[in-house]
């Protein structure tokens, strides 16, 4: 429905009506009519013929238009209820321009989408409401050859209120029928942006998604044949010790092997988190606590040595709540956040790690939608080169990297930072300029429970065993070896094989106290098909289960059965020497 400021219009209408009526009055008075009034007139008022007539025709005249005028004023009410259910029901802009793009006409939902009134926008060039490429003369021709052809066209344009605000606006444009100049719908298309804004980061993240599962598929396959090998370099150190002197010159060569290993079991934990198949230890932390901790470490005095001339500001809650969480990762994460930024500043500059407590309730930035609630907030911001617009998607990505492959760790840093944040249900917003530096926020849900008391390394002759009988069920020599010599040290009788079906039979004829079970096995019967098994054998079975692998569903379902204790490998002589000392004391 176009509308126009109707004031002409109306006095027009008005002059048409009264001509009419006057007329229709006239004719209306037959002389028969006439004469039977006059009679009446005189007979009752003794008026003269010409007053009489002249007051009936008055009479009728003012009759007339009143009834007229009220028809006239309903008919204007129908009209304006009229135009505004249209402009409710379609909120979209209808303008008419001329060959000029000189606006002529347009419908009251002007107001509405930009604060102007009918009055303001006639005659105004269409850049007056928003941008058009198409005024050029060169554009200018090229749409109206579009739309002799065509009929219609459709584009996108930037519309700007009159309080300043930009918004953008889709624009439908079509011909007049026999006349110069074209119809334009405007039509505003904000909400429609947000939606395909909210869906694009939709495709994002499920594409990232989708992609780390695939390299984190292939990491775990490797992580878990890995751990297997690194069983040997971890254990064997630990038994050779034992039976070394303390001035023996073998000594430090060993502990040299070992903490090879514990350097190897690092990474192959990055892999493991990358698969998000790492994080199996989780308690009360917090992280106030592993910040400081790990900023009194070598890693990271050597660090500083590295970067003399950068600056590092400390600035931590001192009322900083809870989370639960691996203290491993999250220390891991911490350090290769502040790696990266010390390495962002090959001169000069600065570093501000910082905690706080915050409440989110709406969704930052790449997320769509976040749980509301208390989150723990861990910032780490640099002053370096800064990351660009296109490599910023890319920052979490194995192997990812813009330094000097060899020299800087193992491409695995961010990939971790990110495994870690999604394994502890929590959020990452990266902000960056380019020579201004990088800030990233880590959030994690809080948690009101309290620090438990912290753990201090055992003597060995708190895990020594009694004779106990143990089975270990694994499908590899190397691992039953390794096993079996570190128990036969811890003073337990021992006992293996090399399937599930092994150690169902090995159950049925000859009781143990406790049998530790290898998750995953290449044939037959896995940890948790031979728990099951021996179960219905011996009810009450004793068991720990281990595994390349951090927990899987089927690690759980073996702790809801009875095999309560998990541990990793490779594993220290104190780490299976206290698993199965706690498990054979319950």
């Amino acid at each position: 429905m176009i509308s126009t400021h109707v004031k002409h219009r109306e006095i027009t209408e008005m002059s048409i009506v009264v001509v009419i009526a006057i007329v229709f009055a006239l004719f209306s008075l037959s002389a028969h009519f006439i004469d039977d009034i006059y009679q009446f007139l005189h007979q009752y008022t003794r008026l003269p013929l010409t007053e009489v007539l002249i007051n009936t025709v008055f009479l009728w005249i003012v009759g007339t238009l009143w009834m007229t005028y009220r028809y006239w004023r309903e008919a204007v009410k129908k009209q304006k209820d009229l135009e505004n259910i249209i402009s409710s029901i379609n909120p979209d802009v209808l303008v008419v321009v001329d060959c000029d793009r000189n606006i002529k006409k347009c419908n009251p939902s002007v107001q509405r989408m930009f604060g102007y009134e009918i009055h303001e926008v006639i005659n105004q060039k269409t850049d007056f409401l928003y941008f058009d490429r198409r005024s050029t003369p060169f554009h200018k021709d090229e749409i109206y050859k579009i739309l002799e052809r065509e009929g219609f066209h459709l584009g996108l344009a930037t519309a700007k209120k009159n309080n300043g605000d930009l918004f953008p606006i889709e624009i439908i444009t079509g011909n007049l029928q026999g006349q110069d100049g074209a119809v334009l719908l405007l039509r505003d298309i904000t909400e429609r942006k947000k939606e395909e804004e909210e869906r694009h980061k939709l495709e994002t993240q499920l594409q990232r998604a989708q992609k780390m599962e695939a390299i984190g598929t292939l990491a775990g396959g490797v992580a878990h044949d890995l751990n297997n090998v690194l069983s040997a370099m971890l254990g064997y150190p630990d038994l050779l010790l034992l039976k070394m002197p303390e001035d023996s010159p073998l000594k430090k060569p060993l502990l040299s092997i070992k903490d090879s290993g514990e350097k190897a079991a690092s990474i192959v934990n990055d892999l493991l988190t990358l698969a998000r198949r790492g994080v199996n230890v989780k308690e009360v932390v917090n992280l106030n606590t592993i910040i400081t901790q790990y900023l009194e470490t070598p890693e990271h005095q050597k660090l500083r040595s590295f970067h003399l001339e950068v600056e590092f500001e400390i600035n931590l809650a001192s009322d900083l709540l809870n989370i639960i969480g691996s203290p491993v990762h999250l220390a891991k994460t911490v350090m290769n956040l502040i790696s990266n930024a010390a390495e962002a500043m090959p001169a000069r500059g600065k570093i501000v790690i910082s905690t706080e407590n915050r409440y989110l309730d709406k969704a930052i930035n790449d997320y769509v939608s976040i749980n509301e609630g208390d989150y723990v907030v861990l910032m780490v911001k640099d002053s370096g080169m800064g990351i660009s617009k296109e490599d910023l998607p890319k920052i979490f990505e194995p192997f990812y990297t813009k330094k000097v492959m060899g020299r800087s760790g193992t491409g695995l840093g961010m990939s971790v930072v990110w495994g870690t944040v999604q394994d502890h249900q929590g959020y990452i917003d990266v902000e960056s300029i380019i020579e201004r530096g990088t800030m990233f926020k880590l959030y994690f849900p809080i948690t009101r429970k309290e620090l438990a008391a912290q753990e201090v390394p055992q003597a060995i002759e708190k895990y020594f065993g009694n004779g106990e009988q143990i089975l270990v069920v694994d499908d590899l020599a190397s691992q039953r070896e390794i096993a079996s010599t570190m128990l036969k040290t811890l003073n337990y009788n021992v006992e293996t094989v090399s399937s599930g079906e092994e150690a169902v039979n090995y159950v049925q004829s000859k009781p143990v106290d406790l049998a530790v079970l290898d998750m995953v096995m290449d044939t037959g019967f896995d940890g948790l098909e031979t728990y099951q098994k021996i179960i219905e054998i011996r009810p009450h079975q004793k068991a720990i289960i281990t595994s390349g692998f951090s927990e899987t569903d089927r690690v759980l379902e073996a702790q809801r059965l009875g095999a309560r204790t998990f541990i990793q490998k490779p594993y220290t002589l104190e780490k299976i020497g206290m698993a199965i000392k706690n498990e054979l004391s319950k």
